[in-house]
């Protein structure tokens, strides 16, 4: 059950970059980062259970703290804008905190403190994907480089806990990620 799940989440995650990243190469960008939005929202809870099930409380807040940002990514998208109103926008930050400091919280009460490696590279991967969620659904091409971020720290801690195909699938990520920063970039200069 448990390698059908990396599969799942695995693939929803590699295939969701790979569509936002050709929405940048698109004429009519919209569906193809549309769909991208989408299939990274059904991969989601997979993450999370995957995460929860391995006791990586920061890491599982962080993946369903993405979900708002995620959503937001698909509304945007669907309106054809880059600014979210001023309430939805501080909603989905408070949120995206107070998820933060449950899964600290948790990770601090369970292992007693931040003593381990894998705490230390779940607060990198909050760092990462929480800040590239939300500048991507802005389209700023800087939430590229934080994906990097958060792919490789993710990519040792799936590795630390025996989940090659996730840990896998974190280092072919980075490919389409690279390739939409470099045409991100290239769109702004």
């Amino acid at each position: 059950m448990e390698l059908f799940l990396q599969c799942w989440g695995g693939a929803c995650y590699f295939l969701s970059k790979v569509f936002i990243v050709r929405s940048l190469f698109a004429d009519n960008e919209r569906n193809w980062r549309l769909t991208g939005w989408i299939i990274y929202l059904a991969g989601l809870p997979v993450w999370v259970f995957l995460l929860a099930s391995r006791q990586n409380w920061i890491a599982a807040a962080i993946e369903t703290a993405g979900m708002p940002a995620i959503i937001l990514g698909i509304v945007l998208t669907w309106k054809q804008t880059n600014s979210p109103g001023k309430y939805v926008d501080w909603s989905i930050r408070i949120f995206t905190l107070l998820m933060i400091l449950l899964g600290t919280s948790c990770s601090i009460y369970v292992f007693n403190g931040i003593k381990t490696f894998s705490q230390i590279l779940e607060i990198l991967i909050i760092f990462g994907y929480l800040v590239s969620n939300y500048l991507l659904a802005k389209k700023n091409p800087y939430a590229w480089l934080m994906f990097m971020v958060g792919l490789t720290s993710m990519s040792i801690l799936m590795y630390m806990q025996g989940n090659i195909i996730l840990c896998i699938q974190q280092i072919i990520s980075m490919i389409p990620v690279m390739i939409g920063f470099f045409k991100a970039r290239k769109k702004i200069i």
